[in-house]
């Protein structure tokens, strides 16, 4: 039998409630964890930690304008906002709670960050208006890195949607794409549900074409994962071939991914007919799709648990696991 847990988060401007539900070893897995979940939930604007104090799920939600991407370092948390990139650190009060207090704000402009990473020159992310990867600045909005080969010259214009980012030894690796096109909003055509691209950074070459709408590249135990999103997809890479192939398939548009043990957290989210990111694909593969975080069994393809935003929350853009802290809150 299904474990089921339903639950109610205040919105700390507007007390509007996220209600979630538990499914399969989820509860019990994220009990027995060390850690919690950070998911930024994007459309409906909102950062959510889910944790546990003393066996009990603990759930906190706080808003912001467009949350997307996050990066966690240790005790350090990172946020990509409308216009901003905000950063926190932990700290713990008398009674032990873990809070993260604000450290820094870049205000980077209407970039539209999506993924990001702290690596060894520091907090990098997508710059996907201007089609390419960036560092912070404190002294600027933004420090440009690098575009991928098919786009001619930085300009503020999003041409191919570059999304993902995926480091390997702190250093930037792998991107994602919709498309390799050099022209304002070609990724919004029709043929991007096969026009995807996997883009290898240092070297500035497309390492696997035909995926549909992908995000998220990740490296773990020595192998490269991406979300091949608009088929609802955890696929696995292989660098020797180019091949993308499906791992697990989920029942939500696939966007976030996080590796905790044995197991993948897979963001999922509802994709509306009229929306940008509508996906044909997933919705012809299952009838009703899901929102939330689902728990992936790494050694079976098999999801094992799921946490399902029942309200509150329709879109998820990261997920990522809190090593060692347990209940999280953020300092307002």
């Amino acid at each position: 039998m299904n474990e089921q847990v339903d639950d109610t988060a205040p919105d700390k401007t507007r007390k509007a409630p996220l209600r979630c539900r538990f499914h399969g070893k989820m509860a019990e897995w994220l009990r027995n964890s060390g850690g919690s979940l950070a998911i930024t939930t994007y459309t409906s604007g909102k950062l959510v930690f889910v944790g546990c104090e003393e066996r009990q799920i603990k759930f906190h939600a706080y808003k912001f304008a467009r949350p997307m991407g996050m990066a966690v370092n240790g005790r350090r948390l990172a946020v990509a906002v409308r216009e901003q990139i905000l950063t926190y650190h932990l700290s713990e009060t008398g009674d032990g709670t873990e809070i993260f207090a604000p450290d820094r704000v870049y205000h980077t402009g209407k970039v539209n960050a999506h993924d990001m990473a702290f690596g060894r020159r520091g907090l990098y992310f997508i710059n996907t208006r201007f089609n390419g990867l960036a560092r912070v600045s404190e002294t600027k909005r933004f420090i440009h890195c690098w575009l991928p080969p098919f786009i001619s010259t930085m300009v503020r214009q999003d041409r191919c949607h570059l999304n993902g980012l995926g480091m390997s030894a702190g250093q930037p690796t792998l991107a994602t794409a919709f498309c390799e096109t050099d022209e304002h909003n070609d990724w919004r055509k029709e043929d991007r549900f096969t026009s995807g691209v996997l883009v290898d950074i240092p070297h500035r070459e497309i390492v696997a074409r035909g995926l549909c709408m992908p995000h998220s590249p990740r490296r773990y135990r020595g192998n490269w994962w991406l979300c091949n999103s608009g088929y609802g997809s955890l696929s696995r890479f292989d660098p020797t071939t180019g091949e993308c192939r499906e791992f697990c398939a989920l029942p939500g548009f696939t966007r976030g991914l996080h590796f905790v043990g044995k197991y993948a957290l897979v963001g999922l989210s509802k994709i509306r007919p009229e929306h940008i990111l509508d996906a044909p694909p997933v919705r012809a593969r299952h009838e009703n799709l899901i929102a939330g975080v689902a728990l992936v069994n790494l050694a079976t393809g098999k999801r094992e648990g799921l946490l399902e935003f029942t309200s509150g929350g329709n879109e998820v853009f990261e997920v990522a696991f809190l090593r060692g802290i347990k209940n999280p809150q953020l300092a307002t």
